[in-house]
């Protein structure tokens, strides 16, 4: 049995929560939201967040960071890109020593273009020899409910990846260790803006030849900026990549899917975003995208159509059409190309 503690009270943080209490786990939970923590009591669900759901009264949910990370012996940030910085500030004074931490964030900082694991890097710097980081095909309610599910979890030395995967690990909820943080981060960050064009497509009625295609096409993208900015071409092709990249363009519960849906619809970005209870990471990390894409001279053309989509007003359609009339090229053109 592990102290584990959870930063981050969403619909993810709480299925990671379920998941966690499970094998036996002391779980302790910390939310952003005041109020939370008494109506999870009250109710013995996360209503807010993952409605219909129990949520054991083992469980505790905190507004107390101090409270919840003491003891801890991993503790999982499960907070939105945009707000790592400042949980993770908020924290590094309440962070045992010994801990082990994992970041499931998929997103890039905006101002900086720092990836998770830079921000971690800065914030927890007396820890950051046991920072790790979690991706992979796992939607909150499928972990949540116990259904099978496989993540990938890194961490620049393998055999701190191993620690907590041994903390996570279940027939249910399988956890592979790797060493390629940069590969599983940009994975997890850039397949949701993949996820934003398909499901534009689809909202568009294009067919399901062009979502495969599109999915097939922003996956090239993903391995050529991946590529310049060093990961692995292999674990773009595992479950941080492929398997990540597949679920959230297919999977109807993708936020990111549905915001594509609503955009071919004529709705504007920011308005659907501000709809959204949870956050829509496509949507927050087109804008660095865009720009690392710039800064490492990486061609991104279907990135490039879902950043001007939500941040310079281009119409969806006018977008695809920009797309299916660029010039002929080889397949692998800039593919896995060394930096």
């Amino acid at each position: 049995m592990a102290n584990v503690s959870i930063l981050g009270a969403g619909a993810f943080g709480t299925a990671l929560a379920l998941h966690s209490a499970s094998l036996g786990h002391r779980v302790r939970v910390w939310a952003f939201d005041e109020g939370l923590p008494e109506a999870v009591a009250a109710q013995a669900e996360n209503a807010a967040y993952l409605p219909g759901v129990s949520v054991p009264r083992e469980i505790h949910f905190s507004n107390d960071l101090a409270e919840v990370l003491a003891e801890a012996e991993l503790v999982l940030f499960v907070v939105p890109s945009a707000y790592m910085r400042r949980v993770s500030a908020a924290a590094a004074a309440w962070i045992p020593d010994a801990a082990l931490i994992t970041s499931t964030a998929k997103g890039i900082e905006s101002d900086t273009l720092a990836l998770m694991s830079d921000v971690l890097a800065e914030t927890l710097a007396a820890h950051r020899q046991r920072l790790t980081f979690l991706s992979g095909p796992s939607f909150a309610r499928d972990v949540a409910a116990g259904l099978p599910a496989d993540v990938a979890l890194a961490a620049d030395d393998i055999d701190v990846a191993r620690r907590v995967q041994s903390i996570l690990h279940a027939p249910l909820l399988r956890v592979y260790a790797s060493d390629d943080v940069v590969g599983v981060e940009l994975g997890g960050a850039l397949k949701n803006v993949v996820a934003v064009a398909c499901g534009a497509a689809y909202g568009l009625g294009l067919g399901a030849s062009a979502l495969a295609s599109l999915m097939t096409r922003g996956l090239a993208e993903i391995a050529r900026l991946g590529s310049a900015l060093g990961a692995n071409p292999l674990t773009l092709l595992g479950l941080a990549g492929v398997g990540d990249l597949t679920l959230t363009c297919h999977g109807e519960l993708s936020r990111n899917r549905q915001m594509g849906i609503r955009l071919a619809k004529g709705e504007r970005a920011a308005d659907i975003a501000a709809s959204q209870k949870a956050v829509a990471e496509g949507y927050v990390s087109a804008l660095p995208v865009h720009r690392l894409a710039a800064r490492e001279g990486v061609e991104m053309p279907i990135a490039e159509g879902v950043y001007r989509v939500c941040y310079e007003g281009a119409g969806v359609r006018e977008e695809a059409l920009r797309l299916m009339s660029r010039e002929m090229k080889d397949e692998f053109a800039g593919v896995f190309k060394p930096r």
